[in-house]
């Protein structure tokens, strides 16, 4: 049976750090995208067997609800309110590590 793909980028040193801790807490499938299409490089991706996707923080929520120590963080983030402010802060984060990675890694 597939599993779903949760694609992050291993050479970003705050996303791996993250990511490794969360590999100690889930069985979840973890992937490194640091060699893949921008569009991955940009958020967390998940990415289910259909080929459907999640991204940004709806994917950090299902890695969460996935995730030992972490279910009620995702129902919190899931809330309207929070995940609208969430979204903001998550975009303005991803932003600039995609950025660091580019000037960097590249």
């Amino acid at each position: 049976m597939e599993k779903e793909r949760i694609l992050f980028n291993q050479k970003c040193s705050l996303c791996n750090f993250e990511i490794n801790h969360y590999k100690t807490r889930s069985d979840l499938n973890f992937v490194d995208c640091s060699d893949m299409e921008d569009k991955y490089l940009k958020q967390l991706h998940v990415i289910f067997p259909d080929n459907t996707e999640l991204s940004g923080v709806d994917a950090f929520i299902y890695t969460w609800n996935h995730t030992t120590g972490y279910e009620v963080l995702g129902k919190i983030i899931a809330l309207p309110v929070i995940k609208s402010i969430a979204i903001i802060v998550y975009a303005v984060i991803a932003r600039l590590l995609y950025w660091k990675f580019k000037l960097f890694h590249h």
